[in-house]
């Protein structure tokens, strides 16, 4: 049993949900270059001099997206028979021994709500890495989309947080599998 996001997939999480304060933001900063060079092109100046701004503008900003997207392939988690591992791109990947963890099914919103990003990516679609949350708690995040629950796990006094559609499959597995449920 595996969620684990493909390229696409990560692509898609830029979009969607859409999010205006992020879109708008993204559009602004990566949208000046290209007036600036069109407003320059209007006034004359010959395109040939324009060229090495004009990849630079539109090249540094696909190159990144690229670059992102493809660490981000692959992240998500995998169930082996008696351990799960998440994997959170860049930021790592983690394996938890299921019979040393704690389980809880927890709703999105409430103690285990993301308060601040501390290391990892934050998209509309797509939450990885280290997250503090509402709780004060520190924890290994993965989000696909959004979720009215989401799965949380503590091993060794170290805490992960998983929330996609259809988490709540997750948990049972976990349980079945050794995982004992908690109130965390």
């Amino acid at each position: 049993m595996a969620y684990q996001l493909d390229f696409w997939a990560v692509v898609k999480a830029v979009f969607v949900p859409f999010d205006l304060v992020f879109h708008a933001i993204v559009i602004g900063a990566f949208g000046i270059g290209p007036v600036v060079i069109l407003l320059q092109l209007r006034k004359g100046t010959p395109f040939r001099k324009l060229r090495l701004p004009f990849a630079l503008v539109v090249g540094l900003p696909v190159a990144a997206s690229l670059v992102i997207c493809l660490l981000h392939t692959g992240v998500g988690w995998q169930l082996a028979e008696k351990e799960l591992q998440v994997k959170t791109g860049a930021w790592g990947a983690e394996s938890i021994e299921l019979a040393q963890a704690r389980v809880a099914l927890v709703e999105s919103r409430g103690p285990w709500t993301v308060k601040l990003r501390t290391g990892g990516l934050g998209l509309p679609g797509l939450s990885t890495g280290r997250f503090k949350f509402q709780n004060g708690e520190t924890a290994l995040y993965f989000r696909h989309l959004d979720s009215p629950r989401r799965v949380v796990l503590e091993s060794g006094g170290r805490y992960y947080v998983i929330a996609h559609p259809r988490v709540e499959k997750l948990y049972e597995e976990l349980v079945a599998r050794g995982a004992q449920p908690a109130k965390l």
